[in-house]
């Protein structure tokens, strides 16, 4: 894939023709995305219909550490104390922020929830300035049911393609 190829498809909602990549580059991209949970109408859709919003150009794991990263959101996570942990009267300082960077199945969202400060409302509008809908981020963040390709980003997945 060449360079300016792989600019267009890393660019948000800019797809492809189909001419543009060859039949064996198209099969090639189809094989190596497949194991990540990429269907064939989804690769044909997002490469030569839709294009890609820029979160599914990211990846959840870089959005979610994008927005772990701004000033008002760390500090919020990283001065709560929970005072309502078992056995203590005050919970320890910063347990959140640290807590809402781990892997785990629900806990980045379950974290925002729990801090609250309209962390969950700043969250919703971080996402969808990257092409998420409210609802959307509501319904798959709670369920935290994601496919590799969409926590990994489509750009980390084609830059090992793109030629110079």
């Amino acid at each position: 894939m060449t360079k300016e190829i792989f600019d267009k498809i890393t660019t948000p909602f800019c797809p492809v023709s189909a001419e543009e990549i060859s039949v064996d580059e198209k099969k090639f991209l189809l094989e190596a995305f497949a194991p990540k949970g990429f269907t064939s109408s989804t690769f044909y859709l997002r490469f030569f219909q839709k294009g890609f919003s820029e979160w599914e150009l990211l990846g959840i794991n870089e959005c979610k550490n994008q927005y772990l990263r701004l000033p008002d959101v760390a500090e919020t996570l990283l001065k709560f104390v929970d005072i309502n942990t078992k056995g203590s009267s005050v919970g320890d300082r910063g347990y959140l922020y640290t807590l809402a960077h781990s892997d785990a199945k629900g806990v980045f969202y379950e974290c925002l929830r729990k801090a609250n400060k309209g962390l969950c409302s700043k969250f919703f509008a971080f996402m969808n300035e990257r092409g998420m809908s409210t609802n959307t981020v509501l319904k798959r963040f709670a369920s935290d049911d994601w496919k590799q390709w969409e926590l990994d980003g489509i750009k980390n997945m084609l830059e090992p393609f793109a030629k110079n």
